[in-house]
């Protein structure tokens, strides 16, 4: 079944990926080995790998009432933070790169035509931010009927605690948070 799962890597961009960027933190660091390796493993597997990224326009409006947001922009193009970090394994024959516009990916995207012309069913959310652009993904992809899960060692978030908050409030009600270990181990039962 693997040829009926997509890997969703959400943002992994400079800004939330290099040390000392303004939306950098240690929780991505010790995450991306971790999602990189993995990434390289589901392909071979069979499964589809969709690379997320945002960029901002440097004259999009923002409200000045978000604090976060206002006070610290980011994936704003031109800047070096919008890029792609390099070391996301990404293969041009097989992979699929989608620039989203809102904080979910299926949002003024062809992401949903993309995953139903392949015959998906299942969708895996990693990246980051685990209660911001991953949480909507997430939400999304159980709105489109796809059978959704966060991969709890594939995300990152502000620190650890809060991640998981977000990881067990989606498994109460749309996307079950399971680590890469079950990942692989559905995948190999023909679950996934």
């Amino acid at each position: 079944m693997a040829g009926k799962t997509a890997l969703l890597v959400i943002d992994m961009q400079h800004d939330f990926t290099l040390p000392g960027a303004p939306a950098y933190y240690e929780t991505t660091g010790e995450m991306m080995p971790r999602l990189c390796e993995n990434i390289n493993r589901l392909r071979e597997l069979g499964v589809l790998i969709v690379i997320v990224y945002s960029i901002v326009p440097k004259d999009h409006p923002i409200n000045p009432e978000l604090t976060r947001v206002g006070k610290n922009r980011t994936l704003v193009e031109g800047t070096g933070g919008e890029l792609l970090d390099e070391r996301i394994p990404y293969d041009p024959a097989r992979d699929i790169k989608l620039r989203k516009y809102a904080p979910s990916a299926f949002i003024k995207t062809d992401l949903l035509d993309m995953l139903h012309e392949r015959g998906i069913e299942n969708v895996l959310v990693s990246g980051v931010k685990t209660n911001v652009c991953c949480r909507a993904t997430a939400t999304d992809a159980y709105s489109y009927g796809f059978r959704t899960f966060m991969v709890s060692d594939m995300l990152a978030t502000n620190t650890a605690e809060l991640s998981q908050f977000h990881l067990d409030e989606m498994t109460k009600y749309m996307a079950k948070a399971i680590d890469s270990d079950e990942v692989f181990r559905r995948l190999d039962a023909g679950e996934l």
